[in-house]
């Protein structure tokens, strides 16, 4: 539980950058090199600064920054929500992980993150047409 709220109070001390990435950069983090060795964003380009709008609900924004980083702010915010039921109930989530496959699982996360990366590219690659870069 402490973890998520850890997690939304440093993305709300982040500005989120109007480019819709490099909020990072307010961690002191240095700049992503994949962008700069490629040419095109990283897989999770934008996760920074999708987690800085969703915090401000801001979730358009949050989308447009990092598809993939809107749907984790969500999880995030789940599981610190049901960690504090837990917590102040005493009774424990129970899920039928046996009824989870595993490679289903991962092949839904696998999929739904390069789903958010095309679409990065994807709008990444128009932002950069549209203004001549």
């Amino acid at each position: 539980m402490t973890g998520g709220i850890g997690l939304f109070i440093v993305a709300a001390s982040l500005t989120p950058p109007a480019e819709g990435f490099g909020a990072h950069r307010q961690l002191g983090y240095a700049p992503c090199s994949f962008p700069m060795l490629l040419g095109i964003p990283c897989p999770t380009c934008g996760m920074t600064t999708a987690f800085a709008h969703a915090v401000r609900g801001r979730l358009i924004s949050a989308f447009h920054a990092q598809p993939a980083g809107l749907l984790i702010a969500f999880a995030t915010a789940l599981a610190t929500i049901m960690s504090a039921a837990v917590l102040i109930t005493g009774r424990a989530w129970r899920i039928n992980w046996y009824r989870l496959a595993p490679m289903r699982v991962t092949v839904a996360i696998a999929v739904t993150l390069l789903a958010a990366w095309v679409y990065k590219l994807a709008t990444m690659t128009a932002l950069t047409r549209g203004n001549g870069l």
